[in-house]
């Protein structure tokens, strides 16, 4: 398949930017609401920490979207795949920043967890159909 490689980069950070939007709107919407800091503050900071912190996951993603296609696998198997790694890598990326951040608050630290990985999983589900017809295997399940 022609531009394949950029396809599959493409669909990694359609995902990625998805997530950044959902999360820095949820989650300024949350801080604004118990006046942690102004909109303004939270939607810059918001969008430049997603971005960053985030990237990671991006490239993890886009490594396994390059890999299940080049394998010929199934299109579900490829997004399970890309679904579990999104969640495992959202809670450990999200650790870190809070660590990195110094941020205190049980009650806060988890609403913002809940929040990063309710907007990986919703930008995946945006993507659900692209996800599974990059699945190398497409092609040949519409023959079958």
């Amino acid at each position: 398949m022609k531009y394949a490689f950029l396809k599959q980069l493409l669909l990694a950070i359609a995902i990625w930017v998805w997530a950044i939007i959902l999360n820095t709107v949820l989650g300024t919407i949350y801080l604004v609401a118990i006046r942690f800091l102004d909109a303004a503050s939270l939607l810059a900071f918001g969008s430049l920490y997603s971005a960053v912190f985030s990237f990671p996951v991006m490239i993890a993603l886009f490594i396994i979207i390059n890999r299940y296609a080049a394998g010929d696998k199934k299109g579900v198997s490829l997004f399970n795949a890309a679904f579990i790694t999104s969640v495992v890598l959202t809670i450990t990326v999200f650790l870190v920043f809070w660590h990195l951040m110094g941020l205190r608050g049980l009650i806060m630290g988890l609403v913002l967890q809940v929040i990063a990985i309710a907007s990986g999983v919703i930008s995946l589900m945006t993507f659900y159909t692209r996800l599974v017809k990059s699945g190398g295997d497409f092609k040949t399940a519409l023959n079958v």
